[in-house]
């Protein structure tokens, strides 16, 4: 690394860097807005680990993820477990021949000191927005979907996955999947009371807000605070916002939401592109909005140990900002770097209700019967009452959609306490086996699948009844089923069936054979 070019303009502007930034910021027609500069608080980590002891990092947990890998951020396979270090941020920016030219054509023509900083700093300040717009993304993905993914320049391919495990107590789902209503969010709030936490914001997608704001049940809110009669026939405007936000604060203990429309504009493999790092099918429930975790930093190696002929600057405190140059070609480097990661604390008075999250009601479910289709798997209703009974739930009618939006209306946590108190009925696949008329005495098999106790498996039974020329056999969650040849002389095709027992639950397996003609 050389000295930069001009020197004599950097080492003036460079100290100064700071309070430029700022009045470059200050101009623009929207200035830059930052939502972590103003919910978090700076914390400084003087061993570069964000699991400090003044962070309560009590349920974050991290691992080392495969940047590149093509499954979602949250179901990457674990590469190496995380030891709290901090991960470098950064990016460069890079003058070239044909801008170094331009500037040596201003400097020869006169051109004011001003006017060439003006130039130089254009560069540096990106660099410093950069690692703001980062931390910006980071924040709105952990504050939306609770884990946030990090790439390390240090480690080439590999990023830091956060997770700050949100509690399945205080996470929800919808009555309706895709659809948000105020009874949804009234659940929650209602869960936050009663664990002795007072919301005090909800944090949520404009576009999500403005949807909210158009459904029956915000209209009617909106006119029975106006003190406007209405019936279920009445048609009713969409309400302003500033109105909606009025009267469901009304109804709720002064509850704001904090819209969020906020654009990260992220560059990959030399490709821009525009993406909006706040989940709109999340809605997050805080205590505090004013204090929601810390940015921790910590101090890069190059701070303290500086490279001869660079010039260097640090933003904010913890943004090490540096200018350089190199030869073959001639260039002139700005860059910027951190040791930074958003952190969210106090993980157990957060609350999440996914839009996404909803059992459907199966449309070809027939209601008076005895199973019920939930998790994509059929139950026994009877099963499922019990087992809602011994967790205190009372089911909101008979009806196999009063039970879905009873289950709907669970947490995370506690839906998951039913799942796991039940069993399905086995399924069996394929459901259908065809044969020649031939023996066939290696089988076809066919591959259970139950969530049955290891002892119900290894009990299970299966057997033909009366058709005596089909042979089944069961070893694990796998059957084997053989038949004899379709001898006799001009025989008909044949069927019969395998009935799998499990527990006392049972499937069927449908087997034909071709006629001997």
């Amino acid at each position: 690394m050389n000295e930069s070019l001009f020197i004599e303009f950097v080492a003036k502007f460079f100290p100064k860097l700071q309070p430029l930034i700022e009045k470059i910021n200050g101009k623009r027609n929207k200035p830059l807005e930052y939502l972590h500069k103003t919910m978090l608080r700076t914390e400084y980590s003087a061993d570069q680990k964000w699991e400090s002891a003044s962070i309560n990092s009590t349920y974050v947990a991290a691992d080392i993820v495969s940047m590149d890998s093509p499954l979602p951020v949250k179901k990457r396979d674990v590469v190496a477990h995380s030891n709290g270090k901090l991960p470098k941020v950064g990016m460069k920016k890079v003058m070239k021949e044909t801008d170094i030219n331009a500037i040596n054509i201003m400097k020869a023509r006169g051109a004011s000191f001003a006017l060439i900083a003006t130039k130089l700093t254009n560069d540096a300040y990106a660099c410093s927005v950069g690692i703001d717009e980062k931390n910006e993304l980071n924040f709105l993905t952990a504050l939306s979907d609770g884990y946030v993914l990090v790439q390390d320049e240090d480690n080439a391919g590999l990023a830091l996955r956060v997770s700050f495990e949100f509690l399945p107590d205080n996470c929800f789902g919808v009555e309706t999947i895709g659809e948000l209503t105020l009874d949804d969010i009234k659940r929650v709030l209602t869960k936050a009371d009663a664990d002795g936490n007072a919301i005090s914001t909800i944090c949520i997608a404009l576009s999500t807000y403005n949807k909210l704001r158009g459904t029956r049940g915000a209209r009617e809110l909106v006119a029975s605070y106006m003190g406007q009669t209405y019936t279920a026939e009445t048609t009713l405007p969409v309400p302003p916002a500033k109105t909606f936000d009025e009267a469901f604060a009304d109804d709720n203990n002064g509850v704001q939401f904090l819209k969020i429309d906020r654009s990260v504009i992220v560059e990959m493999n030399g490709s821009r592109k525009s993406i909006k790092p706040f989940n709109p099918n999340k809605l997050t429930f805080l205590v505090d909005a004013n204090e929601v975790g810390a940015l921790v930093w910590g101090t890069l190696a190059e701070a303290t140990n500086p490279v001869g002929g660079v010039v260097y600057t640090t933003v904010d405190g913890y943004k090490l900002i540096s200018k350089y140059s190199k030869t073959d070609p001639l260039q002139e480097f700005t860059a910027g770097q951190a040791l930074v990661l958003p952190v969210l604390e106090n993980i157990d008075q957060i609350y999440s209700l996914d839009i996404t999250d909803a059992q459907p009601v199966d449309d070809d479910e027939q209601e008076g019967d005895s199973t019920i289709t939930i998790w994509g798997h059929n139950y026994l209703k009877s099963e499922v009452t019990a087992a809602m009974g011994a967790m205190g739930i009372v089911p909101l009618g008979s009806t196999d959609a009063a039970y879905i939006k009873t289950i709907n209306d669970l947490s995370a946590k506690d839906e998951a306490r039913l799942k796991k108190a039940l069993v399905y009925l086995p399924e069996v696949d394929p459901a259908t086996l065809t044969f020649a008329k031939t023996a066939d005495t290696t089988g076809k098999t066919v591959t259970v699948d139950t969530n049955a106790p290891a002892s119900d498996i290894a009990a299970a039974t299966v057997s033909a009844g009366d058709a005596a020329w089909i042979t089944p056999t069961i070893s694990g969650k796998t059957i084997t089923v053989k038949v004899s040849a379709n001898s006799e002389s001009e025989a008909p095709a044949r069927t019969g069936k395998v009935t799998l027992s499990i527990g006392g639950k049972t499937a069927e397996i449908s087997v034909s054979q071709a006629a001997n003609t």
